[in-house]
Order: structure tokens, then C-alpha cells, then sequence
């Protein structure tokens, strides 16, 4: 589930967009929980999905480094990030991926940033209130875009849904915030922000010393875990390893590769899907979780591969798998295409999501470095997605120059997408 982090004064909290909650303990002060960032007066934030984000504060920022979960530079002046963009202070801003752009907006104006030029646009600022029907008309307290089509802006109490796609407010807003963001700040909702953790999943293990390099030498936070054998998966190469692996800081995304839909074309693997075998390979799931060391309440996915509606046994066996596995004391998930995760949803609405969407350079030629993508998963267009795959069997290389084949990258809205709760 994706978490949404907003400032107000000293405090911040963590508002779960799935649950449409503030979560439990929250607010805190920022000086116990922000190392690096001012105690107070936090005025903006964005991500810009580069292993980044940034706290505006005044002229300056303060740069938070989502590999090492700490402010790694600031305060150095805005212009320093985002040339061009000589402002006093930032009321709000939000990116939009799909267009590559930063949006951000002071008094009555905006500004509009191109990522991939690293600079200001020609022609701005420019006075905002007649080009975004609808919006509050000056001096914004915060902006997001939530990926979906859909932006929220804040001012004083209130705030208004924004539909990005339509370029105007929806019908009915603005409306108070409190009573419609459960446990949010009544007034005053200040930066913000989505947070992306990169990851990967790679069916054979790399090897210890491959994943200590890239643990401390690249922004990568969690890794895709192998529970076998299972009935599409027989390698057990990453059974032995969390141990090793927990202690070099890597989070996990525990996979069970289980029963695939039969289909003309067939996906790899057994295809024998019922509700009787859903109910022994949950139980197997959850065995083996153990076996490997992961702690109850631990989600682990099931990895379902087709793209297609599913069939009736193959929901029978996606509704037992869950209860088995919940039933043993872990959290359901799934893995699944974006495609089907609607019908997944429906289905059940139980189990954490990963989704499988590529929306970046793909296969055997493409080449990544650190920082890879930390794009929040909801930006994949499955809102309530916590974990994401969006590149495919690419190329990595470390900063030693070591070149690494056949890696899948993927996003997750936590570091450790197998500690993901639900309520």
C-alpha cells in the first residue's frame, strides 16, 4: 500500500492511501524521526523517481537519499537542483511522469520544470488561476499527484481533487479536510510527498558478494525471494540466504511461484489450479517462509503469470491459497500484470499487490545504473499497488563497472515489501 507522508509545523505523519487512514502513532515530531531535515517549517517535497527526493525550506533543499533513508545534502539553494527556478520559497509541488515534468507554484504563479532537460520551460511563470479551473487561486499550502490521473491540492482546511487528465477540478470541491482524510492535518497540510524504494527479483541467486555491492553501492533496498520448491519453480538457490542477506540490509518481496491458469499458450509451469490445491499450497507457502526465516505476519506473494481473465478454478485456487496462508499466520499477497489486478481486487480484497507493468526500457539491451527507478507503485496506474515491476531481464551495472544480466527492476512504496501491513 502506498504511504503518503505530509508535514505541519514540528510534526509529520504517514497516511496510508489504501486504507484511506492516517496510520496508528502518528503524528510525530520531525526532529526524532527526520534526521537531517529542519525541526519545523518544512514548506514542500517532491520525488523525482531518481533514488531522490527533495524538502524545500525557504531558497534551499535538503536532499533525501531513498537508499540510505537520510538526508544526504542541504541545505544548498534551489537553483542548485532546478536550474532557473529562482524562487524565495515553494508553496507546493507535484511531477507528472508521464509528461516528464516538475510543477511548482508560489503566490498566484507556477512554474514548470522539464526533467529530462534538467530546466526551466520557456514562458513561465505564469498566473495559474485561469489555466487550472478550479484551483484554489493563490498562496498553496501543498500539491500531489497520486498517479492515477488524480492530483489533490491543499490550502487552510480545505482541499480539492484535481482530475490531471480533464485539467480541472471535479464537481463538489473544494471540501473540508477533516472527516475526508481520516487522522490528516485539519489545517495546513504541507509537503506532501509518495516515497519509492528501488528493488529487483532475478530467479537465480547472484551470489553473497554480488549482493553485498549492490546493497552498498547502489540505491537498491529490497530483492525479490524465491520460496521453493513450488509447483511452477523448483530452484531453492535463495532458501539459505535471508540471514545472510538481512544482514546486509536488504528488505524482501517473498515469491511462491504456485499453479498457473491453463491456456492455449500456457505459461511455464504446473497448471493444475483448484481450490483443494490452493488450500496445500498456501500451507506449503507458509512453511516454507519459515523454513527460510521470515517472521509471521511476513506478506508473501503469489506469483500469478497470466495477463488474461482468470478462469473459475484458478479463482478457487487464488482464494484458498490466500486464507491457507493467513490461516498459518502471514499476510497474502500477490504478483500479478496490471491487467489483472482489478479482477484480483474484486475477487479478494485481502491480499498486498505487487503489479507487474513495464514502463521503462526493457530486455537484453537495455542498460540501467544506479539510481534506478523509485517510482511509487500507485504511479503504475494500479492505485492500490504496493510493489511494482516495471523493467524486464535488463542489464545492470555497478559502479565498479561490473555488469550484471537478466534483472528485473521494481518499486515498492516501503523498503522491505514483505513487512507491508494490512488492517
Amino acid at each position: 500500500m502506498s504511504k503518503l507522508y505530509a508535514f505541519n509545523g514540528i510534526e509529520y505523519l504517514r497516511y496510508d492511501t489504501k486504507r484511506d487512514t492516517t496510520d496508528p502513532g502518528y503524528p510525530l515530531d520531525i526532529s526524532t524521526q527526520w534526521p537531517g531535515l529542519p525541526a519545523s517549517g518544512i514548506d514542500a517535497a517532491i520525488n523525482t523517481a531518481d533514488g531522490f527526493a527533495y524538502f524545500f525550506v525557504g531558497a534551499n533543499y535538503y536532499r533525501f537519499n531513498l537508499a540510505t533513508d537520510a538526508i544526504d545534502v542541504g541545505p544548498i539553494p534551489i537553483t542548485t537542483r532546478f536550474p532557473g527556478l529562482t524562487l524565495d520559497r515553494v508553496d507546493a509541488c507535484f511531477i507528472s511522469f508521464e509528461k516528464k515534468k516538475a510543477y511548482f507554484f508560489r503566490q498566484d504563479k507556477y512554474w514548470r520544470f522539464d526533467l529530462n532537460a534538467n530546466a526551466l520551460e520557456a514562458g513561465f511563470p505564469k498566473v495559474y488561476a485561469s489555466l487550472w479551473p478550479g484551483l484554489f487561486g493563490t498562496d498553496l499550502d501543498g500539491a500531489i499527484n497520486y498517479g492515477n490521473g488524480i492530483a489533490y491540492f491543499f490550502k487552510g482546511s480545505r482541499y480539492t481533487r484535481y482530475d490531471l487528465v480533464a485539467d480541472k477540478a471535479e464537481t463538489g470541491y473544494p471540501l473540508p479536510i477533516s472527516g475526508n482524510w481520516p487522522g490528516m492535518f485539519a489545517t495546513g497540510v504541507k509537503a506532501p510527498v509518495l516515497l519509492g524504494y528501488a528493488g529487483f527479483d532475478r530467479l537465480t541467486y547472484p551470489g553473497d558478494a554480488t549482493m553485498n555491492a549492490l546493497i552498498t553501492t547502489t540505491n537498491l533496498k529490497w530483492c525479490g525471494f524465491y520460496l521453493a520448491p513450488a509447483p511452477s519453480q523448483g530452484y531453492t538457490g535463495w532458501m539459505a540466504t535471508r540471514a545472510t542477506l538481512a544482514g546486509q540490509g536488504w528488505g524482501f518481496a517473498p515469491i511462491y511461484v504456485g499453479e498457473q491458469q491453463p491456456e492455449a499458450t500456457p505459461t511455464p509451469g504446473s497448471h493444475n489450479p483448484s481450490a483443494a490445491k490452493g488450500t496445500v499450497d498456501g500451507a506449503s507457502a507458509a512453511a516454507l517462509a519459515t523454513t527460510a526465516g521470515f517472521p509471521l505476519g511476513s506478506v508473501i506473494y503469489l506469483d500469478i503469470e497470466t495477463g488474461g481473465p482468470l478462469q473459475p478454478a484458478m479463482i478457487d485456487y487464488y482464494n484458498t491459497w490466500v486464507a491457507a496462508v493467513i490461516a498459518a499466520g502471514f499476510t497474502a499477497g500477490v504478483y500479478c500484470s496490471y491487467l489483472l489486478a482489478d479482477q484480483l481486487k474484486t475477487i479478494n480484497q485481502t491480499p498486498v499487490f505487487w503489479v507487474f507493468r513495464l514502463r521503462y526500457p526493457t530486455g537484453s539491451t537495455a542498460n540501467y545504473s544506479a539510481p534506478f527507478p523509485t517510482r511509487e507503485p500507485s504511479v503504475s496506474s494500479i492505485a492500490f499497488a504496493s510493489a511494482w515491476q516495471l523493467a524486464q531481464g535488463v542489464n545492470v551495472t555497478l559502479p565498479s563497472g561490473t555488469v550484471l544480466n537478466n534483472y528485473d527492476l521494481d518499486s515498492a512504496s516501503l523498503p522491505d515489501p514483505s513487512s507491508v501491513a494490512i488492517n
